[in-house]
């Protein structure tokens, strides 16, 4: 079973063999563009014959767009991030929307890791304390024990560091004398370093949190507002206060915090290495043969 047009709608980042392979399941010979629309009527003219569109989470998807793709049953978003597209709006004209997670993981961590040492040790613009210092004997604490919170967890111990962690699960079979499990407060107390690594636009520090943090190090990669902006701007002018954050988080706190004093943002998408494109290329053809297969699929809407 094909489907009758596939089109990819911006530079979705694919790797070469998945550009191939997904030839075998169009009917049609799949449009391609690989720039980004400028504008709605852009994006409505690209895919108003598509009966499946892979896209990056750079293009709307939203309900003007939807009115022009009658033929529309799927939207294959190669990346995890969905808020560009109206899923309520799919949902009601019957568009399956699936996305990839877990694909980037292993970057994220060698991007945080790399930025701590640098910063603890004054290898980069910024210097944590007045002398260099080792992770070595630091306390990580990490608000989410999820795919990424796992690998960091094993990296900071291989840093000789103390974890602490928190989330919805507690893991008792990860745990020992270096991993303890604690509550928020705790962690946010007792930790040098701090990541949060919660699931998307859940708001995890709020501005009694970030008093309880002053000294310290905040990462944060999680996707959409983890907490309010001003209450991080009044947080960051304090001294010795550093945060880490991947430029791919929220294009909001971009814009808001990347040219604030000690916020280190990623001048790429931190996760967006090669192995990573080619777990994100395998996934995505899996999307889609698993949709015309009528098998089960990653469904977001």
């Amino acid at each position: 079973m094909k489907f009758k047009q596939i089109v990819i709608l911006d530079n979705a980042r694919l790797s070469d063999f998945a550009m191939r392979d997904l030839s075998d399941y169009s009917e049609k010979s799949i449009k391609i563009f690989d720039s980004d629309s400028k504008t709605i009527d852009e994006t409505k003219e690209r895919l108003k014959e598509a009966d499946c569109i892979l896209l990056s989470w750079r293009t709307t998807i939203n309900k003007e767009v939807l009115s022009v793709s009658t033929n529309l049953k799927f939207i294959c978003l190669c990346g995890t991030n969905s808020n560009s597209i109206d899923l309520e709006e799919c949902k009601k004209q019957n568009v399956v929307v699936s996305n990839v997670v877990d694909y980037g993981d292993e970057g994220v961590v060698e991007f945080i890791f790399l930025e701590l040492l640098k910063l603890v040790k004054g290898f980069g613009k910024y210097k944590w304390k007045n002398s260099a210092e080792e992770l070595s004997g630091k306390t990580f604490g990490i608000i989410g024990l999820g795919v990424v919170g796992k690998l960091l967890a094993k990296a900071a111990q291989g840093f000789n560091m103390k974890v602490l962690y928190t989330a919805k699960t507690r893991k008792p079979e990860l745990e020992n004398e270096n991993m303890l499990f604690k509550d928020k407060k705790e962690i946010l107390m007792e930790s040098d370093i701090i990541s949060l690594q919660t699931p998307k636009n859940i708001k995890i520090l709020d501005k009694e949190d970030f008093a309880i943090i002053n000294g310290k190090i905040l990462v944060n990669t999680t996707l959409g507002k983890a907490f309010d902006i001003n209450d991080f701007k009044e947080w960051i002018i304090k001294p010795n206060n550093f945060a880490i954050m991947d430029s791919a988080s929220d294009k909001d706190f971009f814009d808001e915090f990347n040219n604030l004093d000690r916020v280190i943002f990623s001048d790429f998408i931190a996760g967006l290495t090669k192995e990573a494109i080619d777990r994100l290329s395998r996934k995505v053809l899996e999307n889609v043969s698993s949709f015309l297969e009528g098998n089960s699929i990653n469904v977001i809407n």
